[in-house]
């Protein structure tokens, strides 16, 4: 056996600190994934209903549209817009497709914060014992 390098000095404190960060950032991470994997499904979901949603108010309108076999002119008449956008079933699934979409935007902001607050807090948690562990 070798004798140890007398100008290495391994104490266990620093890899015990070092082994604490260590650990410390892989809960985090793997938290973060955790949390990631369930923002996607819940994103696919949101994205789902909502293009559900647009294709129900499609076909609303197209049965509207082809009631009278209107024409690409025809389509600019005020009567004709009036009644589509009085009819309530129209309002009904765009509102409810305008809602899907700003709750993905919702959605995407809050993930975009949350993120943001990890890191701060990954900073915190593990960035302070690094430190402590350097000196």
């Amino acid at each position: 056996m070798t004798a140890p390098d007398p100008h290495t000095s391994f104490s266990l404190s620093a890899v015990l600190s070092n082994l604490k960060v260590g650990l410390c950032v892989l809960r985090g991470e793997l938290g973060r994934v955790a949390s990631g994997v369930l923002r996607g499904m819940e994103a696919r979901q949101l994205r789902r209903r909502m293009d559900e949603e647009y294709a129900a108010l499609g076909r609303r309108v197209s049965e509207l549209l082809e009631a009278d076999s209107l024409d690409a002119a025809g389509l600019a008449d005020d009567a004709r817009v009036r009644e589509l956008t009085d009819d309530a079933r129209v309002r009904e699934l765009a509102g409810r497709a305008a809602f899907l979409r700003d709750e993905l935007s919702r959605h995407a902001a809050g993930a975009a914060a949350d993120r943001e607050r990890h890191l701060a807090r990954m900073a915190r948690c593990c960035g302070s014992n690094g430190r402590a562990g350097e000196n």
